[in-house]
């Protein structure tokens, strides 16, 4: 590098090229990468709860038992005790995300994890609830091949919060990878020129 640049010039690309490299992302980072790309799409906002908090207090309740259930190993027994709460209670957005959750454990098809996870996104009354159900999907959709969709949901879940899509936004993202691994073959030829 030229002899102009000074110490702090150079501590600074090497900071944000060999991060980059990595895959090390600062918060800020992470919360812009979606926006830049996508300025006119819109987040999914929560909907007002469709049930009472007594309702709601009994609904936590038969869905701890559910996901207690699945963690004994009794998998089918939590999805049938879910399905019933949402039966009942087709609204209720989380029944949905832990019933999609229970489904990736007993590998269930892709396209009924995704209805399920829709179906919360779509229902959710809360940021937590909609990014859980936006970063499953994500991971779901990276299973499957999906990159672009699963960079979607993962900035969608980094937007309501969810700390796992925040970290696999920017990694997911196809801009960011392209120019990590052009600024990375640059940098590799400016330190080593033969």
């Amino acid at each position: 590098m030229s002899s102009n640049n000074t110490s702090y010039d150079l501590n600074l690309v090497n900071a944000l090229f060999d991060g980059a490299a990595s895959g090390e992302y600062v918060r800020d980072q992470i919360s812009g990468t979606y926006s830049a790309y996508h300025e006119n799409e819109s987040t999914e906002s929560p909907k007002p709860s469709a049930y009472d908090s007594d309702t709601i207090a009994q609904l936590k309740k038969r869905e701890a038992y559910a996901i207690a259930t699945a963690e004994s190993g009794k998998v089918e027994d939590a999805i049938g005790e879910l399905s019933r709460i949402i039966a009942e209670y087709p609204e209720y957005a989380s029944a949905y995300n832990n019933r999609a959750q229970a489904y990736r454990l007993t590998n269930a098809s892709p396209s009924a994890i995704i209805a399920d996870l829709d179906a919360a996104i779509k229902c959710a009354s809360d940021n937590q609830i909609l990014g859980q159900a936006y970063t499953q999907k994500a991971i779901v959709l990276k299973a499957e091949g999906d990159q672009d969709g699963a960079f979607y949901n993962f900035s969608q879940g980094a937007k309501c919060g969810n700390e796992v899509a925040k970290m696999a936004a920017p990694k997911e993202n196809p801009y960011a990878k392209l120019c990590g691994q052009m600024v990375t073959q640059a940098m590799q030829r400016l330190r080593n020129p033969n």
